[in-house]
């Protein structure tokens, strides 16, 4: 038996459970709307609705973003700043983000990973070079992972 389709007020409380549990992103509920078998412009309306009651704020995401994946991921700003960019966050809002975290703990956090990283290596050089690579791709900028470990 074919299920009946959503009306736009079930989407809107389906949308607004989605952000609720987690922070999101314009892009990531204009995807999800996508999936429903509603008009466009019920879409938008629910969008809308979603914005303008805060279940859907970008700067909000982008803040909880940079936070999470430096706490708990171990990326770098590189791969934060594509990332946000893939998820559609404009320029001013990764920056402003990005410049909220405290330069020395992000430094701490790229040493905490280095220390941990286990390479297999004949020379300290190629052990630099290996960690160094692991380094910067997981976000890095390289200016910063070589000023680290040379201090090594």
């Amino acid at each position: 038996m074919p299920t009946k389709p959503l009306t736009p007020d079930q989407v809107l409380d389906k949308m607004a459970k989605y952000c609720a549990y987690q922070e999101r992103c314009t892009k990531d509920v204009t995807d999800k709307l996508k999936t429903f078998d509603i008009p466009e412009s019920d879409k938008k309306e629910i969008l809308n609705y979603l914005i303008d009651n805060r279940f859907v704020d970008d700067e909000r995401f982008a803040r909880s973003f940079v936070r999470g994946k430096i706490n708990q991921s171990g990326w770098g700003v590189n791969k934060i700043r594509y990332n946000l960019k893939r998820k559609g966050i404009a320029d001013e809002l990764i920056s402003n983000a990005l410049s909220e975290f405290d330069g020395e703990l992000y430094r701490q956090k790229l040493e905490q990973i280095l220390k941990a990283k286990k390479v297999k290596a004949t020379t300290p050089f190629e052990e630099k070079r290996k960690l160094a690579a692991y380094a910067i791709q997981k976000g890095f900028e390289p200016s910063l992972v070589w000023e680290v470990l040379k201090g090594w």
